[in-house]
């Protein structure tokens, strides 16, 4: 007797986890290929560029969460209604999500040039170096920020649809434009003008920009899961309100954990520059750990929406259970790496004897609780696909802006520094936890986000 179709096995799911995932981790390591490459680059330019770059980053990627909120709600609804089969309406949902993200894009950047050089200021980054470095790459980038908005939105739409060979491959392409321009605009090489921190700032928007244009040329020539050219290019106010309604929590669960990365920056910032480049190196490495997990929870999201969408959700929860484990398996084993070897990833950055010692430290706090970033991250995400963005993003908000940066407020005030690096820990092993608790609650399974007669457009 055949199978139903929600009736498949572990092995099965695993199988069909990997062949979404492996794509998309493919593309979260190529990403962060470039990160490193690049910080590789800045960090030559002395520890001053690696802090102003590093700060700067950490603001823009709190600015950044608006996109995140507008492509996590897109990738929700695009991915119930194909599952649903109301194509119409998921090229629909598509177009307003794209709109949405260009209107954003725009309020962010008039607003944000403005208070580039505060937002530095308000972390207590005196240092003039760092503060004159760090207002230029934002300037930069945010002049450029709607290629941050559209490339995040187009890659779920296409992931959404179960498409995440396309936008790896078109990330390969911006990556590699991207690589070969930082040396170029950095260093002055061939000819090129020598821009140093601006250079940076440059090739990531033209790598960026070009990968943008990709992604919307297939859409509009119809090579992905929907096609743009069958949707009216005219505003929807209601399904714009439906995309925030779902993405808003998801976007104000990274505002949470950007907002207690700059906390934690408030804290560090008085102990100087080679504090503050120890930090960014060794999150960089962070991130470098947790893009299986990233990968893994994306194609978990559309699995979990697409699923709940057809109603099969016994499928749902073993996808999100095999994800889980693989996850955290796989980031327990590399943090295991990082702990043996603290040293050796941090030298790659730079020479500085002691960035290398600070951060070794750090990485030795930091690497244990990997596994239950992990549970974090693909639970979340889990979470999300199904239509639950409000409890991720509370779970967020206390593990790790009240409890998090207040440990660290607390213990850097009676232990020092290595009481900084410890509240980080324990916040990151209180997310995962508390994110595990709510998810096998199973409430999650009675959302409802399919509009089974929906809108005609």
């Amino acid at each position: 007797m055949k199978k139903a179709r929600g009736d498949l096995t572990q092995g099965s799911l695993l199988r069909h986890l990997l062949r979404l995932a492996g794509p998309i981790i493919f593309s979260y390591i190529l990403q962060d290929a470039f990160n490193i490459i690049d910080m590789i680059f800045v960090g030559r330019l002395g520890p001053g560029a690696i802090a102003a770059v590093g700060v700067s980053g950490n603001l823009l990627r709190l600015i950044g969460v608006f996109s995140l909120g507008i492509s996590t709600g897109a990738g929700i609804m695009v991915a119930q209604y194909l599952g649903a089969r109301n194509l119409a309406q998921a090229e629909h949902i598509a177009m307003q999500a794209i709109l949405l993200a260009i209107f954003f894009s725009i309020g962010v950047t008039l607003i944000g040039y403005r208070l580039a050089e505060q937002g530095l200021r308000a972390v207590r980054m005196v240092d003039p170096e760092v503060l004159r470095l760090g207002t230029t790459y934002m300037h930069i980038v945010l002049v450029g920020i709607s290629t941050m908005f559209l490339s995040m939105t187009l890659g779920s739409i296409f992931r959404a649809g179960g498409d995440a060979v396309t936008p790896m491959v078109v990330l390969v392409f911006s990556t590699l434009i991207n690589i070969a321009l930082d040396p170029l605009l950095i260093f002055g090489l061939w000819g090129f003008p020598k821009l140093g921190v601006a250079g940076s700032a440059y090739a990531t928007l033209i790598g960026r920009g070009a990968g943008v244009i990709v992604l919307l040329y297939l859409c509009w020539r119809g090579r992905a899961p929907v096609s743009l050219r069958r949707a009216r290019f005219q505003v929807d106010l209601a399904e714009m309100v439906d995309i925030l309604r779902l993405g808003i929590f998801s976007s104000m669960q990274g505002f949470w954990r950007h907002l207690s990365r700059l906390g934690f920056l408030w804290v560090i910032g008085p102990y100087g520059k080679t504090v503050v480049a120890a930090y960014t190196i060794c999150m960089r490495l962070r991130i470098l750990v947790m893009n299986p997990g990233f990968g893994i929870a994306n194609s978990v999201a559309p699995l979990v929406g697409q699923n709940l969408g057809a109603n099969q959700i016994e499928r749902a929860e073993k996808s999100a259970s095999v994800a889980n484990i693989l996850g955290a398996a796989i980031m327990a084993v590399i943090g295991a790496v990082f702990l043996i070897f603290p040293q050796t990833f941090i030298r790659i950055f730079s020479p500085d004897a002691n960035v290398i010692e600070i951060g070794a430290v750090y990485l030795r706090f930091l690497s244990p609780t990997f596994g239950f970033i992990a549970f974090s991250l693909v639970l979340g995400k889990a979470l999300n696909g199904a239509g639950d963005t409000l409890s991720p993003m509370l779970i967020t908000l206390v593990s790790q802006l009240v409890i998090g940066l207040g440990l660290v407020i607390l213990l850097s005030y009676f232990i020092g520094l290595n009481g900084v690096w410890l509240g980080i820990a324990v916040s990151n092993i209180v997310q995962g936890v508390a994110m595990w608790v709510w998810y096998h609650t199973g409430r999650w399974k009675r959302i409802k986000v399919v509009k089974r007669k929906a809108r005609v457009v």
